[in-house]
């Protein structure tokens, strides 16, 4: 594991390193944080809650999750990701890379405020 990347990797090759029906999770290289592609739903949400976890236990400063790549995102990985920038402590954040349109207005409609949490169109 490198100490840049607080995501469990099986390579370094830029490979992804978790996957679940339709979800790709590959490091951010050279910051903490990574890059997901495909959807978050029932079915990859174990996936997408484990990542969020080392991303919120591991690393210092900013995490930074690209979600360019990210095609669906339903409520229930909203409220993980919600919950995952809840959880940062120190003046921690999460940066929101690009998610899909809904994401923002879902923040804002279920966690106004929410002081974890950056999004970057």
């Amino acid at each position: 594991m490198s100490v840049d990347v607080p995501v469990d990797t099986e390579s370094h090759s830029g490979a992804p390193s978790h996957g679940a029906h339709g979800l790709e999770v590959y490091p951010l290289p050279g910051r903490c944080g990574v890059r997901a592609a495909g959807d978050v739903n029932a079915a990859t949400r174990p996936v997408w809650s484990e990542i969020l976890d080392q991303l919120v236990r591991q690393g210092e400063g900013l995490v930074h999750l690209d979600m360019s790549q990210v095609t669906f995102i339903d409520v229930a990985g909203v409220t993980d990701l919600a919950m995952a920038a809840q959880s940062l402590r120190g003046g921690r954040r999460i940066v929101v890379q690009q998610p899909p349109p809904h994401v923002p207005r879902v923040l804002e409609l279920f966690w106004p405020g929410l002081g974890g949490i950056e999004v970057a169109q």
